[in-house]
């Protein structure tokens, strides 16, 4: 974290000289009706465009994916953006500003155009992270012109099935280690209906307090922390854009949407195919999207191309737990095979 001003630091090589046709910079630019912060980092502009969309809604990841992903700057031109209302994006009109999940998804498919536009490129890869799958498959299935492919993780299928997996999970997890608290607090709320719980965001925040602690959110571990602690490392967060993070997890807006149109989401009704290469990373141990449900999405959809990973290290975040299979797998798997003719496409 930088506490005055964020930056992003150039490219160099051994010897500390500026690496030639690197591109390393920040930019809040206009899509919508609003700036939305876009950061870009590529050892060589002449790579495919990797667009990275995050988890939420209002959870910005640049910081996570810049710690743990950096290696396919190597061989992708990476686009680290901060969607509307949440991280360096965040405005003190998003608290209570309308949002939809169709918001998202124009913001992306327009953000789509201007990077292709601006870096002289025919497509981009388009790899999404848990609530940003639900954006990122609605937008391929939309527009598949726009992308070479759809790599999802953590992935989004029916949020009411998902829901009641992990509830169920937890709770299971809570009588088998004989822990009273959590089983009394979990009884208590009772199984969602439809994704919701009786107590509302209440009911939500008491499960996902018990998933987290039986490691159903990341594997092998009780807490979030280590993550979290990653947003006060990053030079491209200032203190101030720490603030915008924290304040934009809890805006009024941001929990509509969260506890009503995203928790409706069912993909198997609106999603039948995609007409772009889809590979699914799943975690084993996801139950914060339940992946055994996302197995199901998978075999229900049409691709011209498909792929499903099993992370056995991981559960929600596998591009986050097991990094360098994840970082390897995007170039040896998805790049080898579905990298356009040319690889060094000229820039405009």
């Amino acid at each position: 974290m930088s506490i005055f001003r964020a930056y992003t630091p150039a490219f160099q090589d051994a010897k500390g000289n500026l690496l030639k046709n690197s591109i390393a910079e920040m930019r809040m630019v206009p899509i919508g009706n609003t700036k939305q912060s876009v950061i870009i980092w590529g050892e060589d502009r002449n790579n495919p465009v990797l667009l990275l969309i995050h988890g939420g809604p209002g959870s910005a990841e640049t910081p996570l994916f810049r710690h743990y992903n950096a290696a396919l700057e190597k061989s992708f031109v990476v686009v680290y953006w901060d969607q509307r209302a949440c991280g360096k994006s965040y405005t003190k009109r998003d608290a209570f500003s309308p949002l939809r999940v169709q918001m998202f998804v124009q913001d992306l498919c327009d953000l789509a155009v201007y990077l292709k536009d601006d870096l002289g490129k025919e497509k981009i890869y388009l790899l999404v992270h848990s609530w940003g799958t639900l954006l990122g498959i609605l937008a391929a299935a939309q527009h598949p012109e726009l992308f070479y492919a759809y790599i999802g993780t953590g992935q989004v299928s029916s949020m009411p099935e998902s829901e009641l997996e992990s509830y169920r999970f937890a709770l299971r997890a809570a009588r088998e280690k004989k822990n009273a608290k959590a089983t009394r607090e979990l009884e208590a709320i009772g199984e969602p209906h439809n994704g919701t719980y009786a107590r509302g965001i209440a009911g939500i925040r008491i499960q996902r307090k018990w998933l987290n602690y039986f490691g159903g959110a990341i594997y092998g571990s009780k807490s979030m922390s280590k993550f979290i602690l990653k947003f006060f490392t990053s030079p491209e967060y200032s203190l101030t854009d720490v603030v915008r993070f924290f304040k934009s997890l809890n805006a009024p807006a941001r929990n509509k949407l969260s506890q009503g149109e995203f928790l409706q989401t069912d993909l198997f009704d609106t999603i039948r195919e995609i007409n772009v290469p889809v590979y699914f990373f799943l975690g084993r141990h996801d139950y914060q999207v339940a992946s055994v449900v996302a197995e199901k999405l998978f075999h229900a959809i049409k691709a011209p191309k498909k792929e499903l990973v099993w992370f056995e290290e991981s559960a929600h975040s596998a591009c986050f737990e097991e990094p360098e299979k994840f970082n390897n797998l995007m170039v040896d798997m998805v790049l080898a095979s579905t990298a356009p003719s040319d690889l060094h496409e000229t820039t405009g």
